[in-house]
This record gives structure tokens, sequence and C-alpha cells, in this order.
């Protein structure tokens, strides 16, 4: 045999060697992913909270090997987790896991009310003790007989995992305490400020938040845009509370009640998706005394210049509240003929629906033409004191007088008659002599 073929032969039995070696180590240690235990937690059903929220949460625990696993500890750490916590007992045992197989675990989790949108973990520490039918990794914990009598060694194994939640809220707006200033809203009023509370009670922020009175013919915005307010962000918490103001004007002839006005809320959430909302502001109208002229006449019924009339004025409370020291009193004096020698008269107290009189008196100016005088009154009162109305009212009124014929005497006929009398006088004088 020559040189060459003996190195030949010797290349071969290495690697035959070789060959060999890898077999024998491939039968003693079989691969890693099969040989040893290896528990894992595979599934979490459910992981979606909102704030405030508990459930029970079912974890799939799996013996991801190919040796059993024994004593299994899960010891949830929950102290440093400030969002979300587990209600209950916080470690977990499972007797046995078999290679290769899983079982369940229910545990009960509770999101904190408040809690910002993210997603929470909760760390896990896992224990257990591996019954290995082989080689084992490190030092045996111990030893054990398995069912046939042999003496197998038991080694303690550990892993650190946890499991997560998706924690997610909504913003949710609404409205609190009302006020009104004046306190005692009452029909006509106007300029009337409606403080409203605006709230997010929800778990996440709102943003670009307005708010819109829907106004009407019973109460309209006092000028352009006070029906309407942009707030802006809105968070959550403490900061979630915001005061803002409207204006109206209430209808003369609203009738006294609670109403409710329709609040239209806009808000967007932080991934821009637009919610409305239709809410309503109570506002409480309550009573008020309305006075008006029942009717009116004159002594002498027909007026003539330079006559003295007495003027009967009867007044009607037709509001719905008590109406205090009712007077009337003449108003615009400048634009009639007239001089009043009374031009003011106390009616008194007047009931809902009740009527007093109020007499005026006044000179025709002798020179008055003869036609129609409109006269201005103002009629005044107090609303109910028993009800707290210490507010005073007043209602401009006008009333025709009627100036039916112009005087009689020419102008200078008193003159030019004395002054034929005394002519008449002297000439029978002059007779006599």
């Amino acid at each position: 045999m020559t040189q060459r073929d003996t190195v030949a032969l010797k290349k071969v039995a290495v690697v035959l060697a070789l060959c060999l070696y890898i077999s024998a180590f491939s039968v003693v240690m079989p691969p890693a992913s099969g040989a040893l235990s290896s528990v894992v937690i595979t599934d979490v059903k459910p992981t979606d909270f909102h704030p405030g929220e508990t459930k029970d949460v079912v974890l799939t625990v799996k013996n991801n090997g190919g040796e059993d696993a024994k004593d299994i500890m899960l010891a949830f750490d929950v102290q440093n987790t400030k969002y979300v916590s587990l209600i209950g007992l916080t470690v977990v045992q499972i007797n046995t896991l078999n290679s290769w197989c899983s079982k369940e675990v229910k545990i009960t989790v509770h999101a904190k009310g408040g809690t910002p949108n993210g997603v929470y973990s909760i760390p896990i520490d896992c224990t257990w003790y591996e019954y290995s039918s082989g080689l084992g990794e490190g030092h045996a914990h111990m030893y054990s007989l398995d069912s046939g009598g042999n003496l197998v060694p038991v080694y303690k194994k550990s892993a650190q995992f946890g499991i997560s939640f998706n924690v997610e809220g909504s913003a949710l707006i609404n409205v609190g305490n009302v006020y009104t200033e004046p306190t005692h809203v009452r029909p006509g009023d106007e300029d009337v400020k409606v403080l409203v509370a605006i709230e997010n009670s929800g778990e996440a922020d709102a943003k670009d938040v307005e708010a819109r009175l829907i106004c009407n013919e019973a109460f309209e915005p006092s000028w352009s845009g006070t029906d309407r307010v942009y707030i802006g962000r809105l968070k959550t918490g403490g900061e979630g509370r915001v005061g803002v103001s409207f204006h109206v004007d209430i209808a003369d002839n609203l009738e006294a009640g609670t109403y409710s006005i329709p609040l239209v809320i806009r808000f967007k959430d932080i991934e821009n998706r637009e919610y409305q909302g239709v809410m309503s502001v109570d506002i409480l109208v309550e009573r008020k005394p309305e006075l008006e002229i029942a009717s009116s006449y004159t002594e002498p019924e027909s007026i003539s210049a330079g006559d003295h009339v007495t003027l009967h004025v009867r007044v009607q409370n037709v509001g719905s509240e008590e109406a205090e020291s009712v007077s009337v009193r003449v108003t615009g004096e400048a634009d009639v003929p007239f001089d009043f020698a009374v031009k003011s008269d106390h009616v008194g107290n007047l009931k809902v629906n009740a009527t007093g009189d109020a007499i005026l008196e006044f000179d025709v100016d002798k020179d008055a033409a003869k036609k129609i005088y409109p006269l201005g009154l103002e009629i005044r009162c107090v609303g109910d004191r028993d009800l707290g109305d210490d507010k005073v009212y007043t209602f401009d009124k006008q009333i025709p007088v009627e100036v039916t014929s112009s005087s009689s005497s020419i102008p200078g006929f008193e003159v030019l008659f004395i002054l034929i009398a005394l002519i008449l006088t002297f000439i029978m004088r002059r007779k006599r002599v």
C-alpha cells in the first residue's frame, strides 16, 4: 500500500469516527426544544379593558418541552403596577404539566378607574421542578423515584415573563350644575347670564369641545354669538370640568315654568374621531305681574277747550303674580295741551286678574285744537314680596283723549264786548243830560 493510500484511509477513518460520535451524541442529547421542560404562557383572554373594569382572565399555561414539570408556581408581581392589578390571590399553583401539555388558569384582573389609555404589563415569576429522564441542566436539586422505581434527578427551574393588557377609555361629556344671573328669571328679562358646568367624566381626554345652546322664540341670544362657546381640550379627572356662560333674552309673554333648552356638545377623541351629544339646560322662569289698561273714560265725556276734566283709568293685573303698590303717572305732558292738577294716583295691590282705578285731573288749554291726543301713562308696581320678588316693574302705556270742540269765543271778544258796553253807557248818559 502506498503512502498516498495510507493517508486516504486515515482521512476516511476520521470522517467515520466523527459521524459515529455525532450520531451517538444525538441519541444522548435530544434537541433543545424538546429535551427539557419549558413553562410558558401561550394565550391570554381577554386583554382589552376599560378604566374601572374588572374581568376574569383565562391564561393558557403550557409545558413547551419534552420533560414533565411539577409544582409550577406563578407569582404575579403587582406591587409596582399602578393601574392594573389582581383581585384575590397573586400566586397560582399547578400540580403537574406533562410534556407538551397545557392547562387553563383563571385570574381576576382590575383596571383602575381613570387609567390613561395604554398597554400595561404584570410581571410573572415562574418556578417549577423538572423530573428528568435523561441529562438535565445543572446540578440536580434532588432525586425521586419514578413509577418503575428508578431513581431520577429533579431539577428546579425558573423563568420570568409577563402578561399585557390594553386599557382604552372614552371621553364622556356631561352637563353639571346650571345657574343664572339674576337668580330669579322672569318673562321679559334681557341679557340673562346662563352659567353651565360642563365636565368630562370619562376615561380619555376630549379635544375641540364646542357647546351650542339651541335657542328659540322664548329664549333668544342677547347678541350674536352668545349662544355658543368653544372650550377646546377637556381632560379627565379633576381637570375635566369647566364653566361656560351664555346670554339670552326671555320672551315677554312667556308663562311661568321650567324650560329645557337643548345643548349640543361636539368633540373629538385623541384619534380625531368626532362625537356629538344633545343634552339640556333647565331654566326656571318665575311668575311676574303684568299690568294693562282695561278701560278709561273722562268727565265730561265730551271735552272742549278750556274744560276741567277728570280722567278715570282702570288697571288690570293680567300677569301670574300679585302686583303690590300699583300707581299710575302721566308722562309726556309737553306733547298735549293739558295742565294736570293731579298727575298721579295710587291704586294699591292687585291680585292676579284683579282691577283697580286711578283718577287724574287736568285742565284743557283754551286754545287746544280739536283732535285726538295720545296721553302717555306709566304704570308702576312691585312684585309679590311674599315670594321674594321685590323687583320694580314699569309698563308704559297710552290712551287717546279727544278734544271734540275748540273754544266758542273769538279772540278779543271779551274786550270788544266791554268796549261796546262802555260806549252804550256813555251815550245813554249824554241823552239824559
